[in-house]
């Protein structure tokens, strides 16, 4: 089933278990959607971070 479906199983039946179903695969999706950006955050061995500042 896909969100909607999973929305619409909620919203007719209002139980919790259906509601926690819809959370997961939401949550699936919006994890595959991030997974790209996660990998190249700019944390790698050559990241200043904040210790590296130009002078005021």
């Amino acid at each position: 089933m896909d969100e909607k479906e999973l929305w619409q199983r909620f919203c007719e039946g209002g139980k919790v278990a259906d509601y926690l179903e819809y959370r997961k695969c939401v949550n699936a999706v919006n994890k595959t959607e991030l997974e790209p950006l996660d990998k190249n955050n700019s944390t790698g061995s050559g990241y200043k971070g904040t210790e590296y500042r130009g002078s005021r």
